[in-house]
């Protein structure tokens, strides 16, 4: 995790160093924008490299829950993705319409936390009072830290000066979803039981197949945007 943090900040400084290169600033005045949708809250700088292109670097933040059933394990699954952008949006007519393609330098993880009901308590273990609610299942699902963007854009302001809203809608690989750190929490060491053990090898591949949509991760954003 430490590393994932460490390649945040070497993207958060590389974009901010071309973004205030006086070479960068020269050729077109900044846009700032403002982003929500399916990456969280974002916000954005841009700035013009040639006619009709615009570079954008940004900032994105989301942090969801969502539960599900797997196997008679009730999950709940913290969803927290934090990533820079560098994306190049290309007007191919000159105008609103944008074509977008880039990085997305992520931390996205998924943090997981289930609960058994007693029924699925082997009984050996219900005869010397095994109890469901003192047992739990927990662990982390990590994606590729380099995630390749591509999508496609509208901005009312392209070629203005002041004002404008936009929209953009694209997909993020960021690689099938990795289970690690499962484990069962209880009063009593499991670690050296084989049904245990196997156990924990079917949830991470229920878990991985319940968030293989992940790997394609759909883009979906509204922009409020300021051009100088």
């Amino acid at each position: 995790m430490r590393r994932r943090h460490q390649t945040i900040i070497v993207a958060v400084v590389l974009v901010s160093t071309f973004f205030f290169s006086p070479n960068v600033q020269a050729e077109e005045g900044f846009g700032i924008d403002l982003k929500a949708g399916t990456m969280g809250l974002g916000a954005e700088l841009s700035t013009g490299l040639f006619p009709h292109t615009r570079l954008r670097g940004g900032v994105n933040y989301l942090n969801w829950e969502f539960d599900s059933t797997l196997n008679s394990v009730n999950y709940d699954f913290e969803t927290e993705f934090s990533s820079v952008s560098a994306l190049l949006d290309i007007h191919p007519f000159g105008g609103a319409f944008f074509l977008s393609g880039g990085v997305f330098f992520n931390d996205n993880t998924v943090g997981v936390e289930g609960s058994l009901p007693q029924s699925s308590i082997p009984v050996e273990f219900r005869a010397i009072g095994f109890r469901s609610d003192l047992v739990s299942v927990t662990g982390d699902v990590e994606f590729n830290q380099l995630a390749p963007y591509v999508g496609i854009g509208w901005r009312s302001n392209s070629n203005e000066k002041g004002w404008g809203i936009g929209l953009e809608l694209g997909v993020i690989y960021q690689g099938a979803p990795d289970v690690s750190n499962l484990k069962v929490n209880s009063p009593f060491d499991l670690s050296d039981i084989d049904e245990v053990a196997q156990f924990l090898v079917e949830q991470e591949a229920e878990i991985e197949d319940e968030l293989s949509w992940f790997e394609w991760y759909p883009l979906a954003s509204l922009m409020l945007t300021y051009h100088f």
